[in-house]
């Protein structure tokens, strides 16, 4: 049996909705360990924040899925790629947001800044373009630029865990999401310049 029109946009909007909710929550559940959570306690909040990589990986990886589905679904819409745009936002940023507040290291927290301060200004443009009556895809580089985010998150986040598990690689895997972090930084300010040449062209 297959499944209808409906229950397929069902499942997209539900996949959709995840990640709307899944970056709130994260967020809030990081700032709550960070003033609340067995602050002696280092196996225990080791424990809690391996918790949250698992969840922030878990949601991330709804993205792809949405993605892949809508595609083998022939069910991709303008109105399901902006819900998309937007829940990838809304995943990523109050992460970024929770892990500069307190967790992240002086320059990881500027790398964070700067990548939620471009998606800002990009969805300014986009907003411009759509006024316009024009539309703002998402480009290659912004998509490597996506991944290698959520990928520095869930590093991040493990890595108190990991480092305890196996020492050996405690330095390795922080040099990995330090590089990971500023590679989705560099990358968000490439593609917003890239962003900005496509919206100021033709003007």
């Amino acid at each position: 049996m297959t499944s209808s029109a409906p229950d397929r946009a069902g499942a997209l909007l539900a996949l959709t909705g995840a990640r709307l909710l899944a970056g709130p929550l994260i967020a809030g559940f990081l700032l709550w360990l960070q003033s609340e959570a067995a602050p002696g306690d280092a196996a225990a909040q080791r424990t809690l924040l391996a918790a949250a990589a698992a969840a922030f990986a878990l949601a991330a990886a709804t993205d792809w899925l949405d993605g892949f589905l809508a595609r083998r679904w022939n069910a991709v819409t303008p109105l399901g790629a902006a819900l998309d745009h937007a829940a990838d936002k809304a995943l990523v940023a109050p992460v970024l947001l929770a892990l500069a507040f307190g967790i992240l290291p002086l320059d990881l927290a500027a790398a964070a800044m700067l990548i939620v301060a471009r998606d800002i200004a990009v969805a300014g443009l986009r907003e411009g373009l759509s006024a316009a009556g024009r539309t703002l895809p998402v480009g290659p580089w912004g998509k490597v630029k996506a991944a290698a985010e959520m990928a520095a998150i869930v590093i991040i986040l493990a890595l108190p865990a990991l480092s305890a598990a196996a020492p050996g690689l405690g330095p390795a895997l922080e040099t990995l999401a330090r590089g990971a972090m500023w590679l989705a930084a560099g990358l968000a300010l490439w593609s917003a310049a890239l962003y900005a040449r496509i919206f100021f062209t033709d003007l």
